[in-house]
């Protein structure tokens, strides 16, 4: 039995041209996107379970009608067929299963690892947990 071959890379390149073609400036899996962020991420439990090592595939800083404030966002690809996001019983995102975090699906799904990503960023960038709108980003 062959095993499917992956994707991602023509994926990646596509979307990653998309993001061009809007002028967005965006920093790839091994960029620095801004230190904070990067020291957020690098201190947060991995997708493995260990310290750090979070590298989403591709990071950026969205502009928003106030000039003083920009909001991360977080890419991660999957280039198989349903790896896109895994869900409990009650339809909600399965990053934890009995109270602990479920390092198998945050590793094998996009969502699942994005929303792994964001909890990094929402756990040490100051911006974020400074702002009013902070449960809006």
């Amino acid at each position: 039995m062959n095993k499917v071959q992956s994707i991602e890379p023509l994926i990646a390149d596509k979307f990653n041209n998309e993001l061009r073609s809007y002028n967005l400036e965006y920093k790839l899996e091994q960029e620095s996107l801004n230190t904070e962020i990067d020291e957020a991420l690098k201190n947060y439990a991995s997708k493995n379970g260990g310290l750090g090592g979070n590298r989403p595939d591709v990071k950026l800083l969205l502009s928003t009608q106030d000039p003083n404030r920009r909001v991360p966002i977080l890419i991660e690809y999957k280039g198989l067929k349903d790896k896109l996001i895994k869900l409990d019983k009650n339809k909600l995102v399965e990053n934890f299963k009995n109270h602990e975090p479920h390092y198998k699906n945050i590793r094998e799904y996009a969502l699942n690892g994005a929303l792994h990503y964001a909890s990094a960023i929402y756990a040490g960038f100051t911006e974020c947990l400074n702002s009013q709108n902070h449960h809006n980003f």
